[in-house]
């Protein structure tokens, strides 16, 4: 599913460059449960980005299902976005205004989905993520499990091939963080390929695969098939 092949990542610092990721290759394959760990400025967050289409390499090359990532428009890059990735944060992103329901709508909207259509789909996620009770309630109305509940729900809305979650329980007591990596597990269970970045060592024990990155480079990739 997803190839990266020497991807570095630099940004400009005063007269000099900061290199963030250093010469990373990395394969994905469909249905993995992949845990990216490491400290505070590692570049596992601007690895994360570069999967999600939300940034591009400074070189290297990446393929996601055989479409060579940087070949894409502008428009070809949202369409992938909104089509085959769903996207986790730790503090949620949920818009505070709209009900949990409509959140979970909110991507459906934009992939032009018909009214009756989106609001069975949020309908049933929101079921499934165990929030049937609490869907019309502002996200002010929830605790942040049931938030990172909607969240993923959100994430979910527009049947990705890809989940990506960055830092998911960072927000969230021991307790409801559990909660919600089971809840992965389900999913990954159910099919799912999801990429999670944390740096606790138990978030990414929930992970079938866990690459460490240190200093821009993977430096350790533990559960990787035929490693």
């Amino acid at each position: 599913m997803i190839r990266l092949r020497n991807v570095c990542k630099s940004y400009p610092s005063g007269d000099t460059e900061l290199r963030v990721l250093k010469e990373v290759s990395l394969d994905v394959s469909e249905g993995e449960f992949v845990s990216i760990m490491g400290p505070s400025g590692s570049g596992k967050s601007t690895l994360m980005h570069i999967i999600g289409c939300l940034d591009v390499p400074t070189s290297g090359s990446y393929q996601f299902r055989n479409q060579h990532v940087g070949e894409l428009s502008p428009v070809e890059l949202a369409r992938l976005r909104n089509q085959e990735i769903g996207f986790v944060f730790q503090n949620f992103h949920l818009l505070p205004r709209m009900s949990a329901l409509r959140n979970v709508e909110l991507p459906l909207v934009y992939a032009g989905e018909r009214k009756d259509v989106r609001r069975a789909r949020a309908m049933r996620l929101l079921s499934e993520v165990g929030l049937a009770d609490r869907m019309h309630h502002l996200p002010n109305e929830l605790s942040g499990g049931q938030k990172q509940r909607v969240a993923i729900a959100r994430a979910l809305a527009n049947q990705p091939s890809l989940l990506l979650a960055d830092e998911p329980t960072g927000a969230l007591d021991t307790a409801t963080g559990k909660d919600i990596m089971t809840l992965f597990q389900k999913l990954n269970e159910n099919g799912m390929t999801i990429i999670l970045i944390t740096h606790d060592p138990h978030v990414a024990s929930y992970a079938t695969r866990v690459i460490r990155i240190v200093d821009g480079q993977i430096v350790d990739d533990q559960g990787r098939a035929g490693a």
